[in-house]
């Protein structure tokens, strides 16, 4: 989402008007108040928080149905689909360099009041805008793991708070200030089309491939049979998952760099390999999950899919391929079995995270008139120690921790009694680490 606005919902209404109602993105001209919540970041992880805020499009409500102040959760894209803004111009892979970007597109910074363009940004990204505070000005929107974790730290920097939490698809590096919980796990595949020259790729293959010393499909120690040129797509840069992925096999940012042949798209996006029969990409299981209209468990849920065709004006009944709620159905194949010629097949698991202050587990605000938590504890993490609003000691011997010493006052958070709302985002809430003692993790 944009930013999700709460839609309060009087009288019996139906199953549809109930997800139109609390799930829909509202106006991008809405901005936070005060005492509202700020979340930025990952991509991979947005749709579990904005489903926890407002709901997932199963009917399911959230937490800030009925509340005066509400989780806001910028999304990592501009768009409801999770596409990414392009500028025009900019070109990727071995043509980086000769990329022409407009005045303040791609990640050349300070790049805005030019009159001329400019090279080498790829791809050319848009720089879509978010007001993070009712009566502030737009500043560019966090987009991945790592634009949102430099987006809260700077916030520190500048003493503004006005983000309080980061979504993060991969760990962030080691800061004595933050911490993180863990909200779930999800898988990260390879991704092609369902007609394909691709072949199941382990580590090793996938280093040779992105560092581009194999670029054919039947180059020795790939195992294809086809001597058509491999497309390799990379997440955007500041994408946790693309750190991820580069850092699971085994290679690096300027290893994939030099060789020069990756190309660049929002991550999560499986239109960028689909009728591409050479192409592949690293993919979320979650995120594929909801284009299928499954829950994590991969039990279906109902509705299809939540992506609905971008092509259509709302509503609409004609052509025939614009019937209400219309999904999109890529075709794609998600590379979770086969053998690969050479080594275990790419397939792993990884911790989603969202990320916060440690001085907010103890901050003395409350976050809802006459509430016993101040926010933190109330949504993500309320562990049995610290200090209440008061300023008074949690602890079991003070009898003031609840859930056999688990929890502080209030009791769990509601991340930890609400995984119904991640699992409808694909993310698997399953494992005890997760959700038994639910302690946040190091920074």
């Amino acid at each position: 989402m944009q930013i999700k606005k709460l839609a309060v919902v009087a009288g019996t209404v139906g199953a549809l008007a109930l997800t139109l109602l609390t799930a829909a993105p509202a106006s991008a001209d809405y901005a936070p108040g005060p005492d509202d919540v700020v979340g930025v970041g990952s991509d991979t992880v947005q749709y579990a928080i904005d489903f926890l805020a407002d709901g997932d499009y199963t009917g399911s409500t959230g937490y800030n149905l009925g509340q005066r102040n509400r989780i806001i959760n910028f999304d990592a894209t501009p768009d409801a689909n999770a596409r990414l803004a392009y500028g025009s111009g900019g070109l990727n892979g071995a043509n980086a360099a000769a990329s022409v970007c407009t005045p303040g597109t791609g990640g050349t910074a300070g790049t805005g009041n030019q009159t001329t363009t400019h090279t080498g940004d790829r791809p050319c990204g848009l720089n879509p805008t978010i007001v993070l505070r009712a009566g502030l000005k737009p500043v560019q929107r966090p987009n991945g793991s790592g634009a949102g974790y430099n987006a809260l730290k700077a916030d520190d920097v500048a003493s503004t708070h006005n983000i309080d939490f980061a979504r993060a698809s991969s760990a962030r590096g080691s800061n004595v200030l933050y911490d993180s919980v863990k909200v779930g796990t999800d898988g990260l595949a390879m991704l092609s089309a369902t007609t394909t020259n691709a072949v199941a790729l382990s580590t090793t293959q996938l280093k040779s491939i992105y560092e581009c010393t194999a670029t054919t499909w039947n180059d020795a120690g790939i195992g294809g049979s086809s001597s058509a040129t491999i497309v390799p797509i990379l997440p955007q840069v500041g994408s946790g998952t693309r750190s991820s992925f580069i850092s699971n096999i085994g290679s690096s940012e300027g290893a994939i760099t030099t060789g020069g042949c990756a190309v660049n798209a929002e991550e999560n996006d499986p239109t960028a390999v689909a009728g591409n029969p050479n192409a592949i990409e690293p993919m979320s299981s979650g995120r594929l999950l909801m284009y299928q209209g499954k829950f994590a468990d991969g039990t279906a849920t109902g509705q299809n899919g939540y992506f609905t065709d971008p092509s259509c004006a709302y509503a609409v009944t004609t052509p025939t391929a614009c019937t209400t709620g219309k999904v999109l159905a890529p075709d794609v194949k998600y590379w979770t079995t086969g053998t690969p010629s050479s080594g275990s097949l790419y397939n792993v698991s990884r911790t989603l995270y969202v990320y916060f202050r440690h001085a907010d587990i103890n901050s003395t605000k409350a976050f809802q008139p006459g509430s016993t938590r101040n926010w933190l504890r109330t949504l993500f993490y309320n562990p049995c120690s610290g200090t209440d609003l008061a300023g008074a000691t949690i602890s079991v011997g003070a009898g003031n921790c609840t859930g056999g010493g688990t929890y502080g006052p209030g009791g769990a958070p509601y991340l930890k009694n609400n995984g119904a709302l991640l699992s409808a985002a694909g993310i698997d809430t399953s494992d005890s680490a997760i959700f038994g003692a639910f302690t946040a993790s190091g920074p």
